[in-house]
């Protein structure tokens, strides 16, 4: 998978490939982590960040921990990020929040590049080699 950032078409700004999934997360602010959100949804995600629902408003600069579990892999995937920006979608109640993924472990890129090659591949199982 080429995730070198001069390969985009005129079409395709960003870095990284994304894909839309609407999987289920756990996530909390690194600042108060004994306040987890048990469940939130993802709606797309690259190696270079992620968008999901929050119950609230985060600024950005806050740093969030996520815990990524998909019906694919049976791990689940820990991801750290820094809050871009955050769209309020119903007033007081429901975000979208942007992510953008600080170092990520080597065992979480190396699932999350399978997981995104799994779906942009088109292929029938995620340990299926080309």
């Amino acid at each position: 998978m080429n995730q070198n950032p001069q390969s985009f078409s005129g079409d395709d700004r960003r870095q990284y490939k994304r894909i839309a999934k609407n999987f289920i997360l756990t996530y909390y602010d690194k600042s108060d982590p004994k306040k987890k959100y048990e469940i939130s949804q993802l709606k797309n995600i690259s190696l270079g960040g992620m968008c999901f629902i929050t119950s609230k408003g985060y600024p950005p600069g806050t740093k969030i921990a996520i815990e990524l579990k998909t019906p694919y892999i049976s791990d689940t995937t820990y991801l750290e990020g820094t809050v871009v920006g955050a769209n309020e979608k119903v007033k007081n109640i429901i975000y979208e929040t942007r992510l953008k993924f600080d170092v990520i472990n080597p065992q979480a890129e190396f699932l999350l590049a399978k997981l995104i090659d799994f779906f942009i591949s088109g292929r029938k199982s995620i340990d299926e080699q080309d």
